[in-house]
């Protein structure tokens, strides 16, 4: 049985997806509870299903106080930019959403003419859901399909 989307879900999860962006890339981190769920799980896994490590750290976080701790942490040392495309979306119940969104994302130490500097993209696998009339991202597998790193 085929489930609508609920009236203006497709909107909300667009914009707030876009937040999430802005968030993340300008560490906006006191705001990022205005997108995420308290027990938000999120994995990020190469184009063969491994889970991502950097620096001794498995992308896999259990709930948004840890998915902040860490990111706030290395991106206070960084410049990113995140671009998503237009989701595609599938209800599969009046509360939740499916969401895969297609993004690309540069990020690199803050000197201008020396350090690190790196293209990556992938997709966001989601599910999003209805808590008290608005909408959340409750999980996130990032798979990351293309990943290009130059020393400066």
């Amino acid at each position: 049985m085929t489930v609508a989307l609920p009236a203006g879900a497709a909107e909300i999860i667009t914009r707030k997806k876009s937040l999430y962006c802005r968030l993340a890339d300008t560490n906006d981190w006191d705001k990022i509870d205005q997108v995420l769920a308290p027990d938000l799980t999120f994995t990020a896994e190469d184009a063969e299903g491994k889970v991502i490590n950097i620096n001794n750290t498995d992308y896999v976080f259990k709930s948004r106080a840890d998915w902040v701790a860490y990111f706030s942490t290395i991106f206070a040392s960084l410049q990113t930019m995140h671009q998503v495309g237009y989701p595609e979306l599938e209800a599969v119940a009046p509360d939740e959403v499916k969401a895969t969104f297609g993004v690309t994302y540069l990020v690199g130490t803050k000197e201008a003419d020396k350090g690190v500097h790196g293209t990556g993209a992938g997709h966001y696998y989601e599910t999003w859901k209805l808590k008290d009339g608005d909408w959340f991202i409750q999980t996130v597998k990032f798979v990351r399909i293309y990943w290009k790193e130059m020393i400066l």
